[in-house]
């Protein structure tokens, strides 16, 4: 899953892709490259909290929809069958760029997804990413805390996971993301990293987003653009996993990860060679 964020003020690319028409060419481009989805952001959600400060500030409705709405369109035009995510909280901004061609919605706010919401993505047929995000960006390192980190992600998330599928929501079209930096620290993030095997049920496919976070600098003391070695690592953790269940990872670096990951596979099919 390619990010494309057409923010001014993401963590580590804000302002990138200002102009709508660049936006949608460089989704295309990765598209090309070879990712499996372009998710497109029109609202930073860095929380807040030690590494990012105060955290993101909410945009108004009209300038989010400003933002993605244009780049929904044109990447649809230009690439007829790669599957689209908005990433957004608002049932208006999904049923804007469901209409002009998004087939995913992407929630941060996962575990209280409004009721509207989980009503348009069932009655549209599309697809859902709940991330494990316990309040909002703004407040969830105030609001979480947790027992043990793995269990309690995984029984967030199929509680988030039941009530999606009771509003209407095909099980097929339900994707969990276990939330890595969102009011987790460093070591519990490591823990879900280690732990995506068990983190939903067998055959629930899973969104991982570790690219250039914060808890990875915590390894090396890297700036947020100089983290390509540790997301790759993450990638590979990822990677590992995928053998039980279908993950996506979600990456800024997508020529590389792809790359990365042609490799992995190259010698996964040899090994399997050479056992059978």
């Amino acid at each position: 899953m390619a990010i494309l964020n057409v923010t001014p003020d993401s963590f580590s690319d804000g302002g990138r892709f200002a102009d709508a028409e660049v936006a949608a060419e460089e989704g295309a481009r990765y598209a090309d490259l070879g990712a499996a989805v372009i998710d497109i952001g029109g609202e930073s959600t860095r929380p807040k909290g030690a590494a990012y400060g105060s955290g993101a500030t909410e945009i108004l409705l009209e300038s989010e929809l400003g933002r993605v709405l244009p780049v929904v369109s044109r990447l649809r035009a230009l690439r007829p069958s790669i599957p689209i995510s908005v990433d957004t909280r608002r049932a208006e901004v999904a049923r804007a760029a469901l209409d002009a061609g998004a087939d995913i919605v992407n929630v941060v706010t996962g575990l209280d997804v409004p009721a509207d919401l989980l009503e348009l993505v069932a009655r549209r047929g599309a697809a859902i990413v709940l991330n494990h995000c316990r309040g909002t960006p703004s407040t969830t390192f105030e609001e979480s805390s947790f027992q043990d980190v793995t269990q309690d992600v995984t029984a967030d998330l199929e509680r988030a996971r039941a009530r999606a599928i009771s509003s209407g929501i095909s099980e097929s079209k339900i994707f969990l993301d276990p939330g890595l930096g969102f009011g987790k620290t460093p070591e519990q993030n490591f823990a879900l990293l280690g732990a995506l095997d068990r983190l939903a049920p067998p055959g629930v496919p899973l969104v991982v987003g570790a690219s250039r976070k914060a808890f990875l600098g915590a390894v090396s003391a890297a700036p947020v653009n100089g983290r390509l070695p540790e997301s790759l690592a993450a990638v590979a953790a990822c990677a590992a996993a995928a053998r039980t269940r279908a993950i996506l990872v979600r990456v800024h670096d997508v020529a590389e990860t792809i790359r990365f990951l042609a490799v992995l596979s190259r010698a996964e099919d040899e090994a399997s060679r050479r056992v059978t």
